[in-house]
């Protein structure tokens, strides 16, 4: 990261040296996944006990490939809805107004996104989380869940994900957020 991007996180997000230090490791860590591994992305990645998928819009559209897969419930933080046909024979739940920008307040979205994900995972129903290309917020949601019902950090959470998408690469804005997420989830354990 380079000295502008800094300051600019400092600037308009108020990230702390603590805040970019953190996310500085997050950087290397993702860096050093996506030069080691190739990822197979013509199918979702499976994340979680074979009930957490993400993945991109063309799988979201995929009605055969959903169904191959038994997927219940999408998630879809894209810029656009899904076809009436996807929407009518799966559960979608449309998270709009969330742009993929440094900006872009993904706190507001977590607790809804972490419930829903623990009641398909308690009922044993699989869910694909998905965004426009299945990188940044996707991998944000995903990572939040993995924080509070795994109890991962947020960088064994980071790493865990890299091992089965190996694309994963939440924008700056989401790892600050993200950051201070896990520190949130810290304090309601203590």
């Amino acid at each position: 990261m380079d000295d502008d991007m800094r300051d600019y996180l400092k600037t308009e997000l108020q990230a702390t040296d603590e805040e970019l230090d953190k996310l500085e490791k997050l950087i290397q860590l993702q860096q050093s996944k996506v030069n080691s591994t190739q990822a197979n992305l013509s199918q979702p990645s499976v994340i979680f006990d074979d009930f957490l998928y993400q993945g991109d819009l063309g799988h979201a559209i995929d009605e055969k490939l959903l169904s191959e897969l038994k997927i219940q419930h999408i998630i879809n933080l894209c810029d656009c809805s899904l076809e009436t046909a996807i929407v009518e024979r799966f559960d979608v739940t449309w998270i709009d107004n969330f742009d993929d920008s440094l900006q872009s307040q993904i706190r507001e979205h977590l607790n809804r996104t972490n419930d829903l994900l623990d009641k398909y995972n308690k009922n044993k129903e699989k869910v694909l989380v998905h965004c426009q290309a299945g990188i940044s917020r996707s991998s944000s949601i995903i990572l939040a869940y993995l924080m509070k019902y795994n109890h991962k950090s947020l960088e064994e959470a980071y790493e865990y994900l890299l091992e089965r998408r190996p694309i994963v690469a939440p924008n700056y804005g989401f790892l600050i957020q993200l950051i201070r997420y896990e520190k949130e989830l810290e304090n309601q354990k203590t």
